[in-house]
């Protein structure tokens, strides 16, 4: 007959009795299982998410885009619709917004980046081309950089029979394919204020002394920061997920 056994916090495997009902620690006396550890959090793998989204035609800023910064319930800066507020469609991260509420936390394990499966090569390229990224713990930068070294390990991959559709993202759609911390993740405590932002720091001209022939059919000038596909030439803006991956805690149910 075999047992079932589960690890205690002090790393000894202690039996699960018949029935499924868990055996006590033997220093405590208490149930020694995930949600209630040490009697004081629940812990779990988790995500917080985060979505910046831009309509077609849009020229970016030089002003850094935040993300996590504007929890559920409050208005999206970034949508020029009066009085969008944000829902857990668009993030979970709590009011006020770049920290976690006492006793949620984190371990953070990987950044990523999704763009939604109906934007545009075109427009993924200016985000990508010309943007970088900086994430904060208080007021040390931890990562720094481009959204290629952050690929999602998510999203959706197939083909189609239909003219003139694709699909791109930044990486491909498999759990593993991350840039993972691994024994450098980050832990972000409760009430600890963290940031993510995404700056476009040149214009096109700046950036490059020439534009790309796409960039010149399409529009882009080289006085200009990128400038996204207008609805006329089939763009439909940028809808991009940030997310950070890894471990979290909660309060004990």
């Amino acid at each position: 007959m075999l047992k079932r056994f589960f690890r205690s916090e002090l790393g000894a495997q202690l039996p699960i009795k018949a029935g499924g009902t868990v055996a006590l620690a033997p220093s405590t006396r208490v149930p020694d299982i995930n949600s209630v550890y040490g009697n004081v959090v629940d812990r779990k793998k988790w995500y917080w998410y985060d979505t910046l989204k831009l309509i077609p035609g849009a020229t970016v800023t030089t002003t850094p885009y935040s993300f996590f910064a504007t929890g559920i319930g409050q208005a999206d800066p970034y949508n020029p619709t009066a009085n969008t507020i944000k829902t857990k469609l668009e993030t979970n991260i709590n009011p006020p917004g770049n920290q976690f509420s006492s006793p949620y936390d984190m371990v953070l394990n990987n950044l990523g980046f999704l763009f939604s499966s109906d934007n545009r090569l075109y427009d993924i390229k200016q985000i990508m081309k010309y943007c970088y990224l900086e994430f904060k713990i208080l007021d040390k930068i931890f990562f720094e950089g481009h959204l290629w070294r952050h690929p999602p390990g998510a999203g959706l991959s197939g083909f189609s029979t239909r003219t003139s559709e694709s699909f791109y993202n930044n990486g491909i759609p498999a759990p593993g394919e991350i840039y993972h911390f691994g024994n450098w993740a980050k832990y972000i405590p409760p009430l600890t204020r963290f940031s993510l932002t995404l700056t476009f720091p040149e214009s096109v001209g700046t950036a490059m002394s020439t534009l790309t022939s796409d960039e010149t059919a399409n529009g882009q000038v080289t006085t200009s920061l990128p400038t996204l596909l207008t609805s006329n030439q089939g763009g439909n803006g940028i809808w991009l997920i940030a997310f950070m991956n890894g471990l979290s805690d909660g309060p004990v149910q």
